[in-house]
């Protein structure tokens, strides 16, 4: 999609991940999971690019769909990887992603160790509020999915994308779950903060984009969940 200088293509592995083009400045946000680096290259030719044009990747958090191919991309070119600041130590894993509360917390110990990426370097961290260099894209910390969490909103394109603060599966956009959430009561307060952007574009890691009714959905979502609170 083209829209005021800014590109932005999707690819695929397991969940949505996206290249975003805005004046030459190529950034992924997110990784995909693990990939072949012939697979990922193919994807950037598909394109018109090249894989050694990359300068960044944001990762949205740190679960292996996520990140799986972000260690292999950044031994091959060097891309810089820019993490939140909560979420830079568990990609280091220097640092153990934090327990759902529950009945989840069997299923996390059992399946975490087989899921856990690859450990990558993180070159520099981000806050809430930030814009990063290039982009134009804002940070914007939903925590409660995993400590560092965070949604990128593009303020020129009106544009949010939403790692895994919430989904769109099955055209139905849905809030954050338990078990795949560290905190499942903070991760349905952080929709509050997504409520208070001005939203025409969603782009979801798990599901179609929507272009329609942005604002409405996500300010939907935020209600449900403030009124279960």
């Amino acid at each position: 999609m083209d829209h005021s200088g800014v590109t932005v293509h999707r690819f695929n592995k397991i969940g949505n991940f996206f290249l975003v083009v805005r004046a030459g400045d190529l950034t992924l946000v997110d990784a995909g999971a693990k990939d072949k680096l012939e697979n990922i290259r193919r994807k950037f030719d598909r394109e018109g690019y090249r894989l050694d044009q990359l300068k960044r990747i944001i990762p949205t958090h740190c679960h292996f769909d996520h990140v799986g191919s972000m260690a292999v991309l950044r031994r091959a070119t060097g891309v810089r990887v820019l993490a939140h600041e909560a979420e830079a130590p568990i990609i280091t894993q220097e640092t153990r992603l934090p327990r759902p509360r529950g009945p989840a917390r069997i299923l996390h110990a059992l399946t975490e160790p087989i899921f856990r990426p690859e450990r990558c370097e993180v070159d520099g961290t981000l806050r809430h509020g930030d814009t990063v260099e290039g982009t134009g894209l804002t940070v914007i910390h939903t925590p409660g999915h995993t400590p560092g969490s965070i949604c990128l909103y593009h303020q020129e394109t009106k544009s949010l994308f939403t790692g895994d603060a919430f989904v769109n599966l099955g055209g139905k956009p849905r809030g954050p779950v338990a078990p795949f959430s560290s905190d499942i009561r903070q991760a349905r307060r952080s929709l509050a903060r997504l409520a208070e952007l001005d939203v025409e574009i969603i782009y979801f890691a798990h599901g179609g984009t929507i272009r329609e009714g942005a604002n409405e959905t996500i300010r939907a979502l935020a209600e449900t969940f403030q009124q279960e609170n």
